[in-house]
């Protein structure tokens, strides 16, 4: 049995991994190859869970003949090191001819890994080049003649697409259609893979401890309302709830911390910067991008016009907007149950409405809204 290794954090594994992998297998004479997720390399930090990356592996062998994936170095616990993963795969698999797929530029640190001499022992090293890279035989010599590592040069490239220009692309709000199987690309999308620089629980656990009780819960509404009604109105639902997670992110921070990242804004107006009751939003969209690692425009938009609102809101702006005002937690009042049904069947005659009560409050107070609310309802 010969099989091939393409191994990696696969954060996420994409169409140049799937390509490589089959390329490998029909010049090698491969009877199988198989899509390794990392479990904890040594080397870096993935910002991906370990079971998110390993499904994602699933769903792309899938479909794919010859491909299939593996949790071994998932499952393992502890820091994952290659030569425990290939101790382990050869005591299974004693008739087993090993090829591990590796880039040209991994050759430069070869010989970095733990226990390499026993590695190479364990496995030919099967190298592709990348984009107008080609392979350094030099160096393939050097680690021949000290370690015995075996060496088999792929006659093709690796295609020029790579994980972090994904991970970008999908935090930006780009498409990433043809660059991961469709598999993986439906799982990134509906678990709301790559959105920000944390994962959910890391974002909660932040905003629990730097939110009042109530407007932590007040925050679990919104989100969970705009997840809710995401879908009704062809909005991404783990954007919205992202969005929604967010949206009070600033909501306690030192009044002169708010106005300083507000001030960054570009549309913040002096109003604005004076009422410190919505500040928290011109300046939350601040903290969403550089705390929480934010970068689609969208959601960025959502959290900074969450309070005042403005003429040409999107429908993420008109729902975390709208969310923000209906979510069940809020205590009852004269006009929230008329503003909750229009919400569920025509999201910006909700807004609307939801816009028309808070300047019927303000007007009550005494006090006049701001100019983008009022031409908020012009528009």
């Amino acid at each position: 049995m010969r099989i091939g290794i393409m191994g990696g954090t696969l954060d996420p594994v994409h169409a140049g991994h799937i390509r490589v992998a089959q390329l490998a297998r029909e010049h090698l004479g491969l009877d199988r190859v198989m899509l390794l997720p990392a479990g904890d390399p040594p080397h870096k930090l993935p910002p991906t869970s370990k079971q998110d990356r390993l499904e994602m592996a699933r769903l792309a062998a899938q479909g794919c003949e010859g491909l299939f994936a593996c949790g071994v170095e998932i499952l393992r616990e502890g820091v994952t090191y290659t030569v425990d993963t290939m101790r382990e795969l050869a005591s299974a698999n004693p008739n087993t001819q090993w090829f591990y797929l590796v880039g040209a530029d991994t050759l430069d640190v070869l010989d970095s890994w733990r226990s390499f001499a026993e590695v190479a022992r364990m496995c030919v090293f099967a190298v592709f080049g990348r984009a107008k890279e080609d392979v350094s035989t030099e160096k393939m010599r050097a680690l021949d003649r000290k370690y015995g590592a075996r060496f088999e040069v792929l006659p093709f490239h690796g295609p020029d697409v790579s994980s972090t220009e994904i991970r970008r692309r999908v935090a930006q709000g780009a498409s990433i259609a043809g660059l991961v199987p469709e598999a993986v690309e439906e799982y990134i999308r509906r678990r709301g893979l790559y959105l920000c620089a944390m994962s959910k629980e890391e974002i909660l656990s932040i905003l629990k401890g730097s939110l009042k009780p109530a407007r932590y819960v007040h925050t679990l509404g919104v989100a969970e309302t705009a997840k809710r009604l995401a879908p009704r109105y062809g909005i991404d639902p783990m954007r919205a709830e992202l969005a929604g997670l967010l949206h009070d992110c600033a909501k306690y921070l030192p009044i002169g911390e708010m106005r300083a990242l507000a001030a960054r804004v570009p549309d913040v107006d002096a109003a604005e910067m004076e009422a410190v009751s919505v500040l928290h939003a011109p300046a939350g969209c601040v903290l969403a991008a550089e705390r929480f690692g934010v970068q689609d425009p969208g959601i960025l938009s959502a959290i900074r016009r969450h309070t005042l609102g403005a003429p040409g809101m999107s429908a993420l702006d008109a729902l975390i907007y709208t969310a923000d005002f209906i979510e069940p937690n809020r205590e009852d009042f004269p006009g929230l149950e008329s503003a909750r049904s229009l919400a569920q069947s025509d999201l910006f005659a909700g807004m609307r409405r939801c816009t028309e009560l808070t300047n019927q409050h303000l007007a009550e107070q005494g006090r006049r809204p701001h100019p983008r609310s009022l031409a908020l309802l012009e528009s």
